[in-house]
């Protein structure tokens, strides 16, 4: 119980020191590809100037008070999900792909639940230009679960995809499995699996950001598969990956620190120790 108390409060710890470390770089990349997600066919530098030009350089930073707390809280779960659910599950299963691919789903279903207001809240305040706290008005259950769908989808994708691919490399990287990762095998697998989740993921992130904006009255109204058909109709295969090199940066700086992170604690307290 000592050894299970010492990880849940180093995780969270660990985890909120990665929020305050990336979070200020990682919102104005999220704010200005979510931005260019809600206007498709825009350029980044037309994101940039509409955002300056409305509400100066301050607008690089609208909606970071859900964004931070949407980040902060999630450091209390995730962790500790990330390493006990694969523990658990070795017990009963021995193929270490499905296990990453269960946890992965158990993590992206649980948080879903959990963190669908704060995106909400989030790409509202991105995606309108009015200044305050106006977006505030929707916190009502029907309205702030809008997206809820879409936002299952789109975690259950990248922790599946993130957890699997990450698990793959970072073990193939090594010639023992409590061997630490060097400098530049932690750079070699944040990168392919950057790359990888960018991939899976995007598309669905592009289609909760149509969803969850303001403007939604066509993307709220029909299906998942009915608005990827939609944009992709619209816009071709551009569209559904609008704001992807902003996305890739944001997320290869998170990976970076993730990686090293989770190899660390499942050396100590996870799979690779037992």
């Amino acid at each position: 119980m000592t050894d299970y108390l010492k990880a849940v409060i180093e995780t969270q710890l660990i985890g909120a020191f990665r929020v305050a470390v990336t979070l200020p770089l990682e919102h104005v990349l999220d704010r200005i590809k979510t931005y260019k997600q809600s206007r498709q066919g825009i350029t980044y530098l037309q994101s940039f100037k509409e955002i300056k030009g409305a509400r100066g350089y301050i607008g690089l930073y609208d909606g970071f008070y859900p964004n931070f707390l949407r980040s902060m809280f999630k450091q209390y779960y995730r962790w500790p999900m990330m390493i006990f659910i694969p523990s658990f599950l070795k017990n009963y299963i021995h193929d270490q792909s499905l296990n990453k691919i269960l946890t992965g789903a158990s993590i992206g279903l649980f948080e879903s639940c959990i963190i669908t207001p704060f995106e909400r809240l989030k790409i509202l305040k991105m995606t309108n230009m009015a200044v305050g706290f106006g977006y505030l008005k929707y916190i009502t259950f029907d309205q702030i679960y809008v997206g809820f769908r879409i936002l299952t989808s789109r975690q259950i994708v990248s922790w599946t995809n993130y957890l699997y691919w990450d698990h793959k490399i970072r073990y193939a990287l090594k010639t023992d499995a409590s061997q630490k990762l060097s400098f530049w095998n932690v750079l070699v697998a944040s990168t392919v699996t950057s790359v990888l989740n960018i991939m899976a993921v995007h598309p669905f992130d592009t289609i909760k950001t149509l969803v969850q904006m303001e403007a939604n009255q066509i993307y709220s109204r029909i299906s998942v598969i009915e608005s990827f058909k939609l944009v992709f109709n619209k816009y071709g295969i551009s569209g559904l990956y609008a704001g992807w090199q902003a996305r890739m940066i944001g997320y290869f700086c998170q990976a970076t620190l993730t990686t090293p992170t989770i190899d660390y604690l499942e050396r100590n307290y996870g799979i690779a120790k037992q």
